[in-house]
């Protein structure tokens, strides 16, 4: 396993020294920008030992009970990332009058230049909107408003760290504002209204069309809506409870071959997260598990057996001997007409 340059993933990570918490999605894309010639199979594991690597060497710390599935690899879900010292005389108190929302905690306090710089922004904003008295809206959207950079919230703790933001101090709920997760790509199978049901969720769009016009054909279609999560990026699944229906199990397909079946553990643990239970499309595994396959990169046989353990047991073998000889089945192997036929026949 290659050593990524730690000092690069600082630097991507805290280009301002100002330090605090990074998700694990982050230092994975971090990583995977010094390193871009690692084999996809392998990224989960060279983002383990890079961040085992930064706790030794005293670059970040690694949450311990808070954990993510990225494959078969379990990650920490975020590493914090210490500030860097500034000269004390750059540290003073604020010298301008702040609201009362603020005077109460912040007056006195020895800040920096950047710390200061929010203080007197939010000051501000509270000043102009007599209190904070405007719709909630997206946190992107307010940090633009008040500081000028959209991302400037996107951190934990936002940009001004623990010293500013703390539930007696500055909140999202005193500036008026929350994250929202990324919108999901789905579609209904009827167009009628449903109060609940199960939603299959696929990898590549062909595949998401295909199905939703093999369902929508179906006269009993055991989903109630089809979803895309646009390879890597399973994010917007998050977005599951904010569906117009309760969705009650997501049923996951992917191509077959190990940046699939990474992808669909992530995809899962991503809804569970998020309390939507989920695990793998079942008959469409087993439909797939026995399409024509294509040359691909052979997969050792450890990870191999990590990988397929997550698939139903009945194509676990199959899908072990795939992998392993360096085959792959796409998603897009379960064609239009060959679904219509499986399924709707």
């Amino acid at each position: 396993m290659r050593n990524v340059d730690l000092d690069a993933v600082v630097a991507t990570l805290d280009p301002d020294g100002r330090g605090g918490r990074r998700g694990v999605e982050a230092v994975s894309l971090a990583v995977q920008a010094i390193a871009p010639d690692v084999e996809a199979a392998a990224v989960a594991e060279l983002v383990r030992e890079t961040i085992d690597r930064g706790e030794r060497e005293g670059r970040w710390s690694a949450s311990r009970t808070a954990t993510v599935l990225s494959g078969v690899t379990v990650l920490p879900k975020s590493v914090l990332l210490p500030r860097r010292k500034e000269p004390p005389e750059r540290r003073r108190t604020i010298d301008t009058p702040l609201r009362h929302e603020l005077s109460t905690w912040a007056t006195g306090l020895l800040l920096s230049v950047a710390q200061r710089e929010v203080l007197l922004a939010v000051n501000e904003w509270l000043r102009r909107t007599n209190g904070g008295k405007v719709p909630v809206i997206a946190t992107a959207e307010r940090a633009y408003e008040v500081l000028g950079d959209e991302k400037a919230f996107d951190s934990s703790p936002p940009r001004g760290g623990t010293t500013l933001w703390q539930s007696n101090r500055l909140t999202f709920g005193l500036l008026r504002c929350e994250r929202v997760p990324t919108p999901l790509t789905w579609e209904p199978v009827s167009l009628s209204a449903t109060g609940a049901g199960r939603i299959v969720c696929v990898e590549n769009h062909a595949t998401f069309r295909t199905l939703l016009r093999v369902l929508r054909e179906s006269p009993s279609s055991p989903w109630a809506a089809v979803a895309w999560v646009q390879g890597r990026n399973t994010a917007p699944l998050e977005s599951l409870p904010s569906l117009p229906f309760s969705v009650t199990r997501l049923d996951y397909l992917g191509d077959l071959d190990a940046a699939g079946l990474e992808i669909a553990f992530t995809a899962c643990a991503t809804a569970e997260n998020v309390g939507v239970r989920a695990g793998p499309a079942c008959r469409l595994w087993e439909l797939l598990i026995d399409r024509s396959s294509r040359p691909g990169r052979a997969v050792d046989v450890t990870h191999a057996k990590r990988l397929v353990g997550w698939l139903p047991q009945e194509v676990r073998g199959k899908a072990f001997d795939l992998l392993t000889e360096g085959r792959v089945i796409p998603q897009e192997a379960l064609r239009y007409d060959l679904l219509r036929t499986l399924i709707v026949a």
